[in-house]
């Protein structure tokens, strides 16, 4: 048994989807409709800039994003070993949660409880899906999965592996994505003053390139699993 095979499968899946994420984030969509500094200025220097906002804000945002997302797999795949049950692993998966993370402050206790709930079970799913790979001696994921799972338990797998945006339009208008930024970092001149650190959301283009993203891969790892199985089954 080793868990290798799984974890190297998660990584990828995890680090396809980011970066068609940021393929797809735009930062103009970002900074349209907001005002900062007096009469837009700041918004102005930005869009002409947004290689420097993407390098400072955005790529350091989804690298956070990557890493609790690895993180949070990792514990699911200590779960799968353990033989224990969830509840044992339930606080830690919870506290390595992007959506949990970003959950709007003062969002009622149903809500924060209906996504924990709708988490979990997204893991539970993902950890019954993956337990066979974990248990197969082969090091690489879809040797181990041709192997282990057939063509549904591998499309299903692909789902609920990749499928993370459900959270979002289940609760929809619960969660918010912002970060802080210091203009001085990205727009250097002299005949700027000195800016005071703003504050950016980008929420609606999160979801909206996170959504594409998934549509993506998804459809690119099932169309992988139906040629594999396919010429399996020639």
């Amino acid at each position: 048994m080793t868990r290798r095979a799984a974890e190297t499968g998660l990584e990828r899946f995890t680090n396809r989807t980011i970066d068609a994420t940021h393929e797809e984030f735009s930062v103009g969509r970002t900074l349209e409709g907001t005002t900062l500094g007096p009469g837009g200025m700041l918004v102005d220097r930005l869009r002409d800039n947004t290689d420097l906002l993407e390098r400072h804000v955005i790529e350091p945002e989804l690298d956070v994003y990557r890493e609790r997302t690895l993180r949070q797999f990792s514990i699911l795949l200590e779960y799968v070993e353990s033989g224990e049950d969830l509840t044992a692993f339930e606080d830690e998966l919870l506290a390595n949660d992007n959506y949990m993370d970003a959950l709007k402050p003062g969002v009622s206790t149903a809500t924060r409880d209906g996504v924990a709930a709708a988490t979990l079970d997204r893991l539970r799913r993902l950890a019954e899906g993956i337990a066979p790979i974990v248990d197969s001696s082969k090091d690489e994921f879809w040797p181990a999965a041709e192997a282990s799972l057939d063509r549904e338990a591998a499309l299903t797998l692909i789902d609920d592996a990749v499928r993370f945006t459900r959270p979002i339009q289940e609760f929809e208008g619960s969660f918010v994505f912002e970060t802080g930024l210091d203009p001085n970092q990205i727009l250097t001149s002299r005949l700027l003053p000195s800016l005071p650190t703003v504050t950016v959301d980008y929420t609606d283009e999160a979801i909206r390139s996170m959504t594409a993203a998934e549509e993506q891969i998804v459809r690119e790892l099932k169309d992988e699993v139906e040629t594999r199985y396919g010429a399996a089954g020639d």
